[in-house]
């Protein structure tokens, strides 16, 4: 073969390689943009819902309004994909979500889908499940954790329930982790993250077996959640969103897959109270022992101070 031939086919081959290359590049570029996008968008969405989960009654108790906060996560998430309006497409999106997880002080909720019947046909629901408690059972013992230091033990060999703060029973249980600080602190949590780890594994499973019957091959997975996002999750009121299996082009190659936490932020430093001496108003923190903890709860130092409330001396909130 001459040498010019030879040349020529190498330069074929060359072009062909560096096209393909480019095309590779370009494709990756395009969808390293679009997952900076897809997280913007499902971060600012979960945010949106967490804004409407946390209520406070007429009481000034904390309430969940699950609802509200899906709901609202579902319109702000249809508007950032730029789906909102389009039934169609809105429900195509919702279907990329297997599960949504409400943590609440004292147990959790999963936002789930379910079949029913309508018209002789068979359609795909969501619900909420009943609230799942943070359970722990050791040496004949039922410990119902919080977020907190609260803790609900149930003796089964003497059928006798004991709540309180966890400090405040070491005495009654002197054998029992409750003894040690760390212990305790790292059995409650590892029982919270393992009670909601299968509950979402549930879920999710059943999720895949009902994906299938309506043509979604896709399979829904638990993926591997950070621990940082989950002592977020232990120590707080919080949303987490699954969302998995959503194309990044019409080939649908490659999927976007992502997992989205957000935090009410009610903690109990975060709680105030206001009492009054020699006809002045402090408001403290929760803590404080100038506190018998049945006043009126407040969850900002603005409200505080709109009751003219002055900041305590000692316990400085």
């Amino acid at each position: 073969m001459k040498l010019a031939n030879l040349i020529i086919i190498f330069f074929i081959i060359e072009v062909t390689f560096f096209t393909i290359l480019d095309v590779r590049v370009n494709n990756l570029t395009a969808i390293i943009n679009k997952k900076t996008e897809y997280n913007k968008a499902l971060d600012s969405s979960v945010d949106d819902g967490v804004i409407d989960l946390v209520e406070v009654d007429s009481k000034r108790n904390l309430i969940l309004n699950k609802d509200a906060a899906v709901d609202q996560f579902y319109i702000s998430l249809y508007a950032n994909f730029g789906v909102i309006g389009n039934s169609r497409l809105e429900e195509n999106l919702k279907g990329y979500i297997p599960i949504i997880l409400v943590t609440d002080t004292d147990g959790f909720y999963i936002y789930y889908s379910d079949t029913y019947e309508f018209n002789g046909g068979n359609l795909i629901g969501q619900k909420w499940s009943e609230k799942i408690p943070y359970t722990y059972e050791e040496d004949n013992l039922i410990y119902k954790f919080t977020l907190g230091t609260y803790v609900s033990i149930y003796d089964k060999s003497t059928n006798q329930i004991q709540e309180g703060d966890y400090r405040d029973l070491k005495m009654v249980f002197p054998d029992s982790f409750l003894t040690h600080d760390e212990n305790y602190d790292a059995i409650r949590r590892n029982a919270i993250i393992g009670a909601i780890e299968k509950s979402m594994n549930y879920y999710i499973n059943q999720y895949n077996n009902i994906a299938y019957q309506f043509g979604i091959t896709y399979q829904f997975w638990l993926p591997q959640i950070d621990k940082t996002d989950w002592y977020r999750t232990v120590d707080d009121i919080s949303m987490l969103v699954i969302f998995q299996g959503y194309p990044y082009n019409a080939a649908g190659l490659d999927t976007y897959n992502r997992y989205a936490l957000g935090g009410a932020r009610i903690r109990k430093s975060n709680i105030y109270y206001i009492t009054e001496e020699n006809e002045q108003k402090y408001y403290h923190k929760a803590e404080c022992t100038h506190v018998n903890g049945n006043g009126m709860v407040y969850y900002t130092k603005e409200e505080c101070a709109l009751e003219g409330a002055f900041p305590c001396q000692d316990c400085k909130p």
